[in-house]
C-alpha cells in the first residue's frame, strides 16, 4: 500500500503505531477515493491527515502518563501545609504555596483545554 504513496505521507504515516498503519492509511485512501481527490491535493490531505492522527494519538499516550492528583488530596495537601505555615510563624511561604498550587493549576487548566480543542477539531 505504501508504494503509491508519495514521499511525505509515506514519511508521515510512519509516525502512526505500526499494527494500525495499514488500517488507518487504508481508510484514508477509502476516504480520499470517495471525494474524488487526485495528485497533489490527494497528497497533501494525506500528509496532514496522517500528522493530525499522529498528533492525536501522540497526545492520548502523553496524557495517559501523567498523573494529576485528585482536587481532594490537594485540599487536604493544602489544609495541613497551611495550618503548619501558619504556627511556624511563616505566613509568607502559606502565601508562595498558594500562588505555586493556583499557577500549577491553571497551567493544568490550560493545557488541558487546548488539547481538548485540539483533539476535537482533529474529530478524535
Amino acid at each position: 500500500m505504501s508504494g503509491e504513496l508519495c514521499l511525505p505521507v509515506r514519511l508521515l504515516s510512519r509516525l502512526l503505531p505500526a499494527g494500525d498503519r495499514d488500517a488507518i492509511l487504508g481508510d484514508l485512501l477509502e476516504h480520499a477515493a470517495y471525494h474524488d481527490l487526485s495528485s497533489g491535493r490527494r497528497n497533501w490531505w494525506l500528509a496532514s491527515e496522517c500528522g493530525v492522527i499522529a498528533a492525536g494519538l501522540t497526545v492520548t499516550r502523553v496524557r495517559g502518563w501523567i498523573v494529576v492528583p485528585p482536587v481532594r488530596e490537594l485540599a487536604a495537601g493544602l489544609a495541613l501545609d497551611g495550618s503548619r505555615a501558619w504556627r511556624g510563624g511563616q505566613p509568607h511561604a502559606l502565601l508562595r504555596f498558594l500562588i505555586f498550587c493556583g499557577s500549577v493549576a491553571t497551567l493544568v487548566l490550560g493545557v488541558e483545554l487546548l488539547v481538548g480543542s485540539l483533539m476535537s477539531a482533529a474529530g478524535l
